[in-house]
């Protein structure tokens, strides 16, 4: 691994666990095992490495968030692939000493008020998720599998905002409760009743 790797999976780490603002340089380099001149060698401070991090994170999530909703698999089971994915994800964070939660949701609460780079970043973010909702939703309305009496764009926005929510409780009370309980308002909010058991799984 590069030096520059280190880096970057140092910075991951930390900022997830402590903090955009709470990481400081100091604490990178120690990290990483490299040197302070090595640190800047690849990065001009820690906003462009942040940025660099972040940018990374979303493309890698955007890009497997898409491998799943534009699968061969029916809108039911796609939508179970990624919760299943994301409850795996929180699960794993857990079972460590210290509990990240969300990356994003971290980082949006952190920097959205205070820095238009990281905003712009994290809102790209969000919006990409929320089309990736909707064309699924739509998708599953379309095959009879979710209510059509919902609104895709809408229910969209609420599903995202409500799963960001729930990773924040689960933050707060170090459980995974929050999340189930958001998957199983999920459930209920879109699917019709004779598809429900082909999500009993989760």
């Amino acid at each position: 691994m590069s030096n520059k790797d280190k880096i970057v999976e140092a910075a991951t780490e930390l900022f997830h666990l402590y903090g955009y603002d709470e990481t400081s340089i100091d604490m990178l380099i120690k990290k990483a095992g490299v040197s302070k001149s090595n640190f800047y060698y690849y990065f001009e401070g820690k906003e462009e490495l942040g940025l660099g991090v972040l940018t990374k994170l979303a493309d890698d999530q955007i890009r497997e968030f898409s491998e799943i909703m534009e699968s061969d698999l029916n809108p039911v089971e796609q939508f179970i692939e990624c919760y299943k994915r994301a409850v795996s994800l929180q699960r794993g964070l857990l079972e460590q000493t210290i509990y990240g939660g969300s990356f994003f949701g971290n980082m949006a609460i952190e920097q959205s008020s205070v820095n238009e780079k990281f905003r712009s970043v994290l809102d790209k973010y969000f919006q990409e998720c929320e089309i990736f909702i909707e064309r699924g939703l739509r998708r599953g309305i379309e095959q009879g599998f979710f209510n059509e009496n919902i609104d895709p764009k809408e229910v969209a926005r609420y599903m995202l905002s409500h799963f960001e929510g729930a990773i924040l409780m689960a933050k707060v009370k170090k459980s995974l409760s929050p999340i189930e309980d958001a998957i199983k308002q999920g459930k209920r909010l879109i699917l019709k009743e004779e598809w429900m058991h082909l999500a009993d799984e989760l």
